[in-house]
């Protein structure tokens, strides 16, 4: 997951809004090796579904905005 959030987080780099909401994401997990419970790996699943789901809309956003927008 980490991965995936970090390769997104590149891809997106220039778009701090983006930026912003991965690395809330990667905040609340960094210091996991592995989920407390079963409800907590829901929600960390919850929260990266959350968060891919907003980075998607911004991205949407900003490629429909006009130039000079963005951001």
């Amino acid at each position: 997951m980490r991965r995936q959030i970090i390769a997104v987080r590149s891809r997106h780099s220039e778009n701090l809004r983006v930026t912003y909401l991965l690395n809330r994401l990667l905040i609340k997990i960094a210091y996991l090796t592995e989920p407390e419970s079963p409800t907590h790996a829901e929600q960390l699943r919850e929260a990266f579904t959350r968060t891919m789901t907003d980075v998607e809309t911004i991205t949407r956003e900003d490629r429909t905005a006009p130039p000079g927008k963005a951001n």
